[in-house]
């Protein structure tokens, strides 16, 4: 029994040397918000990557050409992910443009933020969820920025992996991105702080 404590122990050691060791990997991303969340709240660490402006770079990024960026998700929202009608057209407002505008009796938040939802509408006739800013049709390696810092069809290096510019959004400002999933579930699993490269 004392032989296979010491075995997790010495997984569990060396599944923390990894994140602290691997700068540049998705995990690292994870666990450095992890830590970030012990200090201070979602929305507020947000905010401090939406305030920093994109184009002024410390020397260190200009000699390696990276800078850290907060990473969100988003995707189209199914009617079948939802016990709640409501929590559908929350979502959906969250995500996308709402194809019939927004309902000002409509009140949605989350741990961090609140928004306001969709008015109702039949999502079997309705087109939503399927366009960008840029008038095309939302696909992975798309992703949301803040045109004002990083050009509509530019490239954005993330991870390792390449994306194009073809959205944006109110809360997308600075150092801020939105990757678009065709997976809700992988949406919300990819907040975190990762470092990007302009290619």
């Amino acid at each position: 029994m004392k032989f296979l404590l010491k075995i997790l122990l010495l997984g569990f050691l060396a599944f923390a040397v990894y994140h602290l060791v691997a700068p540049d990997g998705a995990y690292w991303s994870r666990f450095k918000l992890y830590r970030l969340l012990l200090t201070k709240p979602l929305d507020e660490i947000r905010n401090d990557y939406a305030s920093k402006n994109c184009s002024v770079f410390s020397k260190i990024e200009k000699e390696d050409g990276y800078f850290e960026a907060f990473i969100t998700g988003y995707c189209k929202p199914k009617v079948i992910d939802f016990k709640e009608r409501h929590d559908f057209l929350c979502s959906v407002a969250l995500n996308c443009s709402c194809p019939n505008g927004k309902d000002k009796e409509k009140d949605c938040s989350s741990s961090s933020i609140s928004w306001q939802g969709c008015k109702d509408f039949d999502e079997k006739k309705t087109a939503y969820c399927h366009q960008t800013a840029s008038t095309i049709e939302p696909q992975a390696g798309h992703l949301a920025a803040d045109w004002n810092c990083f050009a509509e069809k530019s490239k954005i290096e993330i991870d390792g992996k390449n994306y194009t510019v073809t959205d944006k959004g109110g809360i997308i400002k600075g150092r801020r991105f939105d990757i678009w999933f065709d997976d809700c579930s992988e949406a919300t699993k990819a907040t975190g702080i990762y470092k990007v490269k302009i290619p």
